[in-house]
């Protein structure tokens, strides 16, 4: 290949690896994205205020991980940035919803319709052999970080 190809080739690359998504929910992901095409998510501060945010992208919740206990008040919002259709299912609670594609739904007191402080696993039913699961923690009421 010519050094002209070659660089015509890089150049056409770069604007691809640029593009970005912030969230106001905190997430942490790998400085590019795990699936071509899709926007890398940039680590953003936890505001108690707002709903906390999960993100089915493809055959992950991105967020959904136990390393913020959340108050049984919180209101949690799952957006599906994906190019499929997921599903968010607590099994011991009997919940289960689909989320469509750019889809969003917004469950208001999640830790009391849980069922209190504790530990939470959830699925997509559509992808759970694929590993696309998600833990939340419900903490003590008043003993969750403040932000």
């Amino acid at each position: 290949m010519g050094r002209g190809v070659f660089l015509a080739a890089v150049a056409a690359l770069v604007p691809l690896t640029a593009c970005t998504m912030t969230t106001s929910a905190p997430s942490i992901m790998p400085a590019s994205s795990p699936t071509p095409g899709l926007p890398v998510i940039v680590p953003g501060p936890d505001d108690p205020s707002l709903p906390y945010g999960i993100t089915a992208i493809d055959y992950h919740f991105h967020d959904a991980h136990p390393s913020i206990p959340l108050e049984p008040t919180r209101t949690v919002r799952w957006t599906n940035i994906g190019r499929v259709r997921h599903n968010v299912t607590f099994p011991d609670v009997g919940f289960s919803k689909d989320l469509s594609i750019g889809g969003t739904f917004e469950i208001d007191e999640l830790g009391r319709k849980l069922g209190g402080p504790g530990t939470y696993s959830f699925f997509c039913k559509y992808h759970d052999t694929l590993g696309m699961s998600g833990v939340i923690v419900i903490a003590d009421p008043g003993s969750a970080p403040s932000g």
